[in-house]
């Protein structure tokens, strides 16, 4: 008999036991995410002490077969800030679907929520999985527009190599003679690696930043230093004029299965004072670039997002991308009133 109850394990087997469901249900059409215990450590468990509140599993006696996770976290909606999460990572073990599992771990999930005053769950689904026709079917939810990426290519042979997609290796090939890659020569003396003290000006930076947002993630201080600095998964680089911090690029790797494995890098956060350069703001996001293809990134990407001008990444070398765009799926409270033209920030999980 399957019971709900709260995840058991730690990041490694939620590593494997996700990464091999999304495997089998996906590996051979789709381009996917890895992730690996680093990844679901520093977002989920930290090590075991972060709350489990809302990492919700079902198992068929002591054997796990279903997970839905989200993480605590602030949202806005319209002008409020309301408690929340984030997440998803739906996955059910392919002995046990049919079975209406995944519905139950929807409903167990809501449940925690309404017991905790949480009032919504934020999160992306992938274009061509179950995701979007799945929470279609749940009471109350909502599925907003796509968003499109911003994409910058490293190594256009490697991704060439790694698209299952015909016109994308196609594309990735008649590109690499033109790319010109001319991050590689900027140099900045006054940008440097992120520290624990510069986190009260990040966090004012970020809150400037997100003032048009009316829908999406937001952050506490105790959040955001989390975000930008934990053990060696994300990666942050700031840009210091006059003594203070002016700017910051926060992004992390993941690597992608495809026809072969490669490694991307994701920008998840971007912030620059009112007063900073054009030149200025793409020499940081240029500098943070060369750290990309030293780690071994084959591209970059990030979330299309209005809080970041289209004139910065096209003078940096990143062009838009529709493919493998995200659909945000908003799963609200009945009580709680969306915008009706929501200008959303979110992430690439």
């Amino acid at each position: 008999m399957v019971e709900l109850r709260t995840f058991e394990g730690d990041a490694e087997e939620a590593s494997h036991f996700i990464n091999g469901v999304w495997q089998d249900r996906y590996g051979k059409k789709l381009p996917l995410a890895v992730w690996d215990a680093r990844f679901f450590d520093w977002l989920l468990f930290r090590e075991g002490q972060a709350p489990r509140d809302y990492l919700v599993a079902a198992y068929d006696g002591g054997r796990l077969v279903g997970t839905l996770f989200a993480e605590p976290a602030r949202l806005r909606v319209g002008t409020r800030e309301v408690d929340g999460t984030y997440g998803s990572w739906a996955s059910v073990a392919p002995s046990h679907r049919g079975q209406g599992i995944g519905g139950k771990l929807a409903e167990e999930l809501f449940r925690r929520h309404r017991d905790r005053g949480a009032m919504l769950t934020l999160g992306c689904v992938a274009a061509g999985t179950d995701g979007p026709g799945f929470w279609k079917q749940t009471e109350h939810a909502r599925i907003l527009g796509g968003m499109g990426l911003w994409v910058h290519v490293f190594d256009a042979q490697a991704l060439a190599r790694w698209s299952m997609n015909a016109s994308e290796r196609a594309l990735f090939t008649m590109a690499r003679p033109f790319l010109r890659h001319r991050f590689r020569q900027a140099s900045g003396q006054d940008i440097r690696p992120y520290r624990p003290s510069d986190l009260p000006r990040c966090m004012a930076l970020l809150q400037r930043m997100m003032a048009p947002v009316t829908l999406g993630y937001t952050y506490t201080a105790q959040r955001l230093a989390h975000q930008l600095q934990y053990r060696d998964v994300p990666h942050t680089f700031v840009l210091e004029q006059a003594g203070e911090v002016q700017g910051f690029v926060n992004s992390y790797p993941m690597r992608m299965t495809g026809r072969e494995t490669m490694t991307a890098e994701v920008v998840d956060l971007m912030a620059f004072a009112d007063s900073v350069s054009h030149d200025d703001r793409r020499l940081l996001l240029q500098v943070a670039m060369q750290d990309m293809e030293r780690r071994g990134a084959s591209c970059a990407a990030m979330l299309r997002s209005p809080c970041i001008p289209a004139s910065l990444m096209w003078r940096s070398g990143w062009v838009p991308f529709p493919g493998g765009a995200k659909v945000t799926c908003l799963l609200p409270s009945p009580q709680l009133e969306l915008p009706a033209s929501p200008c959303v920030f979110t992430h690439l999980r």
